[in-house]
């Protein structure tokens, strides 16, 4: 099982070989993946503008939106790839909710991610600009307050089969 990790490790179909080396026969292989582009609405919110203002965070927005896995059937497609039988991914929705902006951006300040990475690494006049777009993108023309953003992340699985398995 790998959750959220396949789409940053560099040879994703290598570890996904080994993990199918590692399976017995009969055995099921699953793993989970943002939906970038269709479901992971807080955080493209953020690299959205950041990229309006940056071309680092274009960059980095655009090679995310690229990898092959965070799209749907991106990780079902590997698993076929690899010699996986009866592979099968389905989207789960999770609610990301925050109860004002501060705790929204405090997300991007907590010490994790690709998000964090670049938030801090700006300058803090830079940061501020960002933060204050965001706080816009956030409010819609509405008072502070809670929102709830919907977030996907594509499960798929797989089985392995042996060579007295195979249907052929």
């Amino acid at each position: 099982m790998s959750t959220l990790a396949l789409d940053v490790i560099p040879d994703a179909e290598r570890v996904a070989q080994e993990m199918r080396r590692v399976t017995r026969s009969g055995g099921t292989i699953a793993s989970a993946i943002h939906d970038f582009r269709g479901g992971l609405a807080p955080f493209l919110m953020f690299w959205d503008i950041a990229s309006a203002l940056d071309s680092r965070a274009q960059a980095i927005r655009d090679t995310i939106l690229s990898h092959p896995l965070v799209w749907p059937e991106g990780q079902a497609n590997m698993w076929r790839a690899v010699g996986l039988a009866d592979v099968v991914e389905v989207p789960l929705v999770i609610p990301f909710d925050y109860t004002s902006f501060a705790d929204y951006w405090s997300t991007f300040e907590s010490g994790q991610g690709r998000i964090w990475s670049y938030v801090m690494e700006l300058p803090n006049e830079r940061r501020a600009d960002l933060q204050n777009h965001v706080r816009v993108a956030y409010l819609s023309g509405m008072a502070d307050g809670r929102r709830s953003f919907s977030v996907i992340i594509r499960a798929t699985k797989g089985l392995v089969r042996g060579a007295s398995d195979s249907p052929f």
